[in-house]
């Protein structure tokens, strides 16, 4: 090679390093994680930890993007994706890749420090997750997910999922705060005892009532800090014993989205399926709690085991009920939540919206579409993947069988899916209609006023002061008082004081069903300048 072509060489490579340094581990592409490991049997001692202590990590070198992290932490992650996976003798397992594992100032560009990779178990689309997650946020915040290659000792491992962790640079980025609790609501530690002596049997992370000892939802719950216990049990004890005050404790609109979400998805791997678990809770400085979805690759009928654990059928899936588990006292988000008429309409108003977004316009599957062709090249040159390269391309299409499991095709369920929930009665009740929204400041007061029509209920307006809370709510009336300037002229009215509102929406209710301006909110919100 003469001088000018390795100059040439060099400054190319120079120019895929800047790339890769720059390029957001969490953005649009295929993304790469190398790994050195310093065992010549890596795995066998990973698989000695898995068994020992869950917890416990391995020293290794990690380059992510060309970017070098060294004394990394990488242990192998999960349960049903580690264990049956590691049974059925494939070598493709998931990984968690600590980056401050020693060195506590190495993190992602983004400040994250944490690398989850999934193995596509019960997923031959490898899409399910990337797919969900972009769905949700949409509507409430959520980790951004998409794909990686992953070397392992200089050997390519495969084609992985890569979901960004939900830690206090997740809160930082969607609420403005590193303050308050994060607590994982599931049982991820199957060592521990799921139901200590002298305590009730528990019903996985559900928020069911046992009693007032930490102790005894230890085995479901995992806090960052002990004093998320305190929080947590007055969530726990609010939403079982007194919920007309849940509001004090909960934000119920990001809950009521959460529900949706998981109905319209058929994400039963999740608070509404029979496992109850995958998402997490942040409470802020109040005491109030934000859920936040987590683990998406059984969405969309992945897990299809119902109470009794017996596989539900395909046309279960497809018509899996708006309101299912509604009287299920051992689902009291559902169950309590939804007996209240207003977080009823929203919650079905929510899922209106969803379906409206996602199904009937034909964005869903346009996205999945697009998301498998970005990672076909890869999946191809995947010799370790969990499923053919057949059972890949034909992941949307038809049921593939995994064991014991048949994994339904996303789009095999959702087309049918979006005509059911069209019709669906509950979803077709007369809405209000919100129009002429406006608020005006004068001598420290806020008057905001929205015109209502079919408002047979009345009208709420939802305030805050800043992101790092939840919504407050008081009611707006058409009575000629309070700011309102006429009374039953369909303007309805409220004054509040400057220093509380900074960002607001409104919610119209009917006999029949409620609506939200913006319709998306709580996610989406009108500010007060």
């Amino acid at each position: 090679m003469n001088k000018l072509s390795s100059l040439i060489l060099v400054f190319f490579c120079c120019l895929l390093n800047i790339h890769l340094h720059a390029q957001d581990f969490y953005g649009a592409g295929v993304q790469e994680v190398r790994i050195e490991l310093p065992y010549k049997q890596w795995d066998i001692k990973l698989d000695s930890l898995k068994k020992v202590n869950p917890e416990a990590r391995i020293f290794a070198s990690a380059w992510v993007n060309g970017q070098k992290f060294d004394s990394v932490g990488v242990r192998y992650k999960g349960n049903s994706s580690y264990f049956r996976t590691r049974n059925d003798t494939y070598k493709k397992l998931p990984l968690n890749v600590k980056l401050d594992f020693k060195i506590k100032t190495q993190k992602l560009k983004d400040g994250h420090s944490t690398i989850k990779l999934s193995n596509g178990f019960l997923d031959p689309s490898f899409v399910r997750e990337p797919l969900a997650y972009e769905v949700i946020r949409k509507y409430m915040p959520a980790p951004n997910c998409n794909f990686t290659k992953l070397y392992l000792n200089g050997k390519f491992y495969g084609v992985y999922v890569n979901s960004e962790s939900v830690d206090m640079n997740f809160i930082k980025k969607h609420f403005g705060t590193t303050t308050g609790n994060i607590v994982k609501c599931d049982p991820d530690n199957w060592k521990r005892v799921r139901s200590q002596s002298g305590c009730p049997k528990g019903e996985n992370a559900s928020l069911a009532y046992l009693n007032d000892t930490p102790g005894c939802y230890d085995a479901f719950y995992e806090v960052d800090h002990e004093l998320a216990w305190k929080p947590l049990l007055n969530l726990i004890k609010v939403l079982n014993k007194t919920p007309d005050k849940i509001e004090k404790v909960l934000d119920v609109d990001q809950t009521l989205w959460m529900l949706a979400l998981n109905n319209v998805m058929v994400n039963l791997d999740s608070y509404n399926g029979s496992l109850s678990h995958n998402y997490y809770l942040w409470f802020d400085t109040t005491g109030v709690a934000h859920p936040i979805i987590w683990d998406l690759n059984m969405s969309f009928g992945g897990w299809r085991r119902n109470f009794s654990f017996e596989e539900m059928k395909d046309e279960e899936l497809i018509q899996y009920q708006p309101l299912a588990e509604f009287d299920n006292v051992k689902r009291p988000l559902i169950s309590k939540l939804l007996k209240n008429s207003l977080y009823r309409k929203i919650y079905l108003a929510h899922m209106k919206t969803i379906a409206a977004d996602w199904l009937s316009t034909g964005q869903m599957m346009t996205r999945a579409q697009s998301m498998m062709k970005d990672v076909e090249p890869w999946v191809k040159q995947d010799s370790l993947k969990l499923y053919s390269l057949a059972d890949f391309q034909n992941g949307l299409d038809k049921t593939m069988k995994s064991g014991l499991d048949n994994v339904i095709g996303i789009k095999q369920l959702m087309s049918k899916r979006a005509e059911y929930l069209a019709a669906h009665p509950l979803l077709n009740k007369l809405q209000p209609k919100i129009a002429e929204v406006k608020h005006a400041s004068s001598d420290g007061k806020v008057k905001f006023t929205a015109k209502l029509s079919d408002a047979t209920k009345g009208g709420w307006l939802f305030y805050r002061k800043d992101k790092s809370f939840a919504f407050s709510r008081t009611p707006m009336l058409d009575d000629g008082a309070n700011g309102d300037e006429t009374a039953g002229d369909g303007i309805y009215s409220v004054v509040l004081d400057a220093t509380i509102v900074k960002q607001y929406y409104i919610a119209a209710e009917s006999d029949e069903g409620a609506s939200l301006f913006p319709e998306r909110a709580s996610f989406e919100f009108l500010k007060v300048e």
